[in-house]
């Protein structure tokens, strides 16, 4: 619950494109997560209730986690967003694909990766892929393998497959050329965020095994061709997601289902965070969320005041009992 809290907390104005990045992602990217790490770093409600989050979420994968720490590499300081691609179809446990950017000496980080593997065997070797350097960062089981490359003093990548750090190095020389879907490809351009954090996903036929709470919403859930997300902090936090549906009228429908839904969760969140306070920023965007159908898009909108993520996540202390 404090990691949902704390990541909610992004924030910063942001000018940088991703559509530099879209050549890197694997053929088999359906959804992309963008991060501004300058802009989230550079937020003051970040310093005060966040600094670790960032961190803790860019190394919730062990190997990227040992790839990451292995290069020297501080995420929040020496990149400056991070993309990273996701195949929804391989999900458990997600694997995604990482493009981080920033400036690098790519030198100090061959050294600090040899120091690393010297100091901690087993953990990172060396590796060839086609005939450049690269790492392979290996797991439990041989499925958990990462592999990484420093593509050049501006790139890092961090990847599931050894196939992609060989087209990464091909898309950094020029000689490949994006291989995601056109639709997704689409979407990346053509909705673009200027959120320090925010989502692009197509899912058209990715979505039949979706859990919801009843068949009917199942059936509009299965209707959703692609979503996006973004969150913004000026003082507040705010919080944006659409759904993009085959039509106007399941937009709508969805809408309806989603506004009960949203009222029964704001009945039972309200309550509960009388007991537990950390719940109070959540209780509170479910107060302020609005769900509005335009044409074939469900948006939906909410908020929560930086000072009840100030509150939750750094509560009082708890007076001593009288004896």
């Amino acid at each position: 619950m404090r990691f949902a809290v704390l990541f909610a907390a992004l924030v910063g104005p942001a000018a940088v494109s991703a559509a530099d990045a879209i050549a890197f992602l694997p053929a088999e990217t359906d959804a992309v997560l963008v991060v501004r790490t300058r802009d989230v770093a550079g937020s003051e409600l970040f310093k005060k209730v966040g600094t670790d989050v960032l961190r803790n979420f860019l190394k919730a994968n062990r190997q990227a986690a040992d790839a990451l720490t292995a290069s020297g590499l501080d995420p929040l300081a020496d990149f400056e967003r991070i993309t990273l691609g996701l195949d929804l179809s391989k999900t458990n446990p997600p694997k995604p694909f990482a493009l981080l950017e920033g400036k690098f000496d790519t030198a100090k980080v061959s050294a600090a990766i040899a120091d690393y593997m010297t100091k901690n065997p087993g953990k990172v070797s060396a590796i060839t892929v086609a005939g450049k350097s690269a790492y392979k960062v290996p797991g439990g089981k041989a499925e958990e393998t990462m592999f990484t490359a420093i593509l050049d003093d501006t790139k890092m990548v961090i990847s599931p497959t050894e196939k992609d750090i060989e087209a990464a190095f091909a898309v950094a020389a020029g000689t490949r050329k994006s291989a995601i879907s056109k639709e997704l490809a689409a979407l990346l351009t053509s909705n673009t965020s200027t959120a320090p954090i925010y989502l692009r996903a197509w899912v058209k036929g990715k979505l039949k095994d979706v859990n919801a709470p009843n068949e009917k919403l199942k059936s509009q859930v299965q209707s959703i061709e692609w979503l996006s997300a973004a969150i913004r902090v000026t003082n507040d936090v705010a919080v944006e997601l659409q759904a993009g549906t085959t039509d106007a009228a399941a937009a709508k429908q969805m809408g309806d289902l989603l506004t009960g839904l949203l009222g029964l969760a704001r009945f039972q969140v309200v309550a509960a965070a009388q007991d537990q306070p950390e719940l109070t920023p959540f209780a509170e965007l479910l107060r302020s969320v609005k769900v509005a159908p335009a044409a074939k898009t469900l948006t939906v909108t909410g908020s929560v005041k930086g000072s009840s993520i100030d509150a939750a996540v750094n509560p009082p202390p708890t007076p001593p009992k009288k004896k």
